[in-house]
């Protein structure tokens, strides 16, 4: 849902308009259980039926005593993300200023999925075990935190379906209660924003502790696409500068987050986890950012960076050993091609 919500964006910049509009269709009368619940989860089939992912190993397991009320999330591998409800409503809001469409042919599916989101809320945390974006972390209800990324993202789905369809006063309040909670973590004491904030009892684990605090470059998504935060905030530099001095590669490409080990490699039914390469879409992302920057010195060199080891199709990552070979292509890593050669004015 994530990846193909940034492919209807690109889409719709290169004036695809048929894509997204399949798509939204698909997600209102294909996705499996959404009718029922408001949530989507990580991935389907193309019928529309759950499929679910791969789990790494050595990743996190819902706790015995929450699989029976969360069974869906622990079969087949299924997790639910909570940014990918906010995702949707932002490409669908995207779709419609980008062709002034009536949003009225959208709002059975705006009304249920802000609707979910809403759902999966309650007394400032999240009511179901979350996965972060790159599927490999998990915060539990009694972690009482999120995942930064994710919690931005549903904040800016509520104020884009607020904004499509006016004011309901559950999607207002609990646009306002995530909109608080972001600026706790916002505040949190540290110089940069932490990917996952947590204030159980688990966030005094020191190990647990400081993997949230690795700088991960999905933070780029706090500007875009959600707009939580303007560009030119101050800890958002300083988080930007650490992700950048962190996560790039001698190449000049760009990890996820430091000791990044994902590899997309399968073996015996299991990730393999044998070290990651750099991913272009995070240069793309990086260069999107320095576009709202106004720095176009910066933006150019992020978006030129992987083009010059890509001979015809974009995979998602790239390795310093050229001998080993990638998922090519990657969906998600064209659609940030497109998005942010638009903003460097090339489409």
């Amino acid at each position: 849902m994530r990846d193909a919500a940034y492919v209807c964006m690109a889409a719709d910049l290169v004036r695809l308009r048929d894509i997204p509009e399949r798509f939204f269709d698909w997600c209102l009368n294909r996705a499996e259980d959404f009718k029922e619940t408001g949530f989507f989860y990580n991935a389907y089939n193309v019928n529309g039926t759950i499929h679910g992912t791969l789990i790494p190993p050595d990743g996190p397991r819902v706790p015995r005593h929450l699989r029976a009320s969360c069974i869906d999330l622990v079969h087949s591998g299924t997790q639910f993300q909570p940014d990918q409800g906010g995702s949707l409503l932002i490409a669908i809001a995207h779709h419609i200023k980008h062709f002034d469409t009536d949003v009225s042919k959208f709002e059975k599916l705006i009304e249920k999925t802000a609707d979910g989101i809403c759902r999966s809320w309650k007394d400032n945390a999240f009511v179901l075990p979350c996965y972060d974006l790159w599927e490999e972390r998990c915060v539990l209800p009694g972690h009482e935190g999120f995942h930064t990324y994710s919690l931005a993202m549903c904040i800016a789905g509520l104020r884009a379906a607020i904004e499509m369809l006016g004011k309901k006063r559950k999607w207002l309040k609990t646009q306002k209660e995530m909109s608080d909670a972001f600026a706790e973590v916002y505040s949190a004491g540290r110089k940069s924003i932490p990917r996952t904030y947590r204030k159980g009892a688990i966030a005094k684990n020191r190990k647990i502790k400081a993997d949230d605090l690795k700088p991960d470059t999905s933070l780029l998504g706090l500007v875009y696409p959600s707009g939580i935060l303007d560009p030119q905030d101050e800890k958002m530099k300083r988080t930007v500068l650490e992700i950048i001095k962190m996560n790039t590669m001698d190449s000049g490409g760009l990890l996820r987050y430091p000791a990044d080990r994902y590899c997309g490699g399968v073996r015996k039914g299991w990730v393999t986890l044998t070290g990651a390469g750099t991913w272009p879409l995070l240069s793309f992302w990086m260069s999107i950012y320095y576009s709202l920057c106004g720095d176009n010195k910066n933006a150019n060199k992020f978006f030129e960076q992987p083009l010059k080891r890509i001979d015809k199709y974009i995979p998602e990552q790239i390795f310093e050993d050229k001998s080993r070979s990638s998922i090519t292509p990657l969906l998600w890593s064209h659609a940030m091609f497109v998005i942010a050669a638009k903003f460097l004015g090339h489409i």
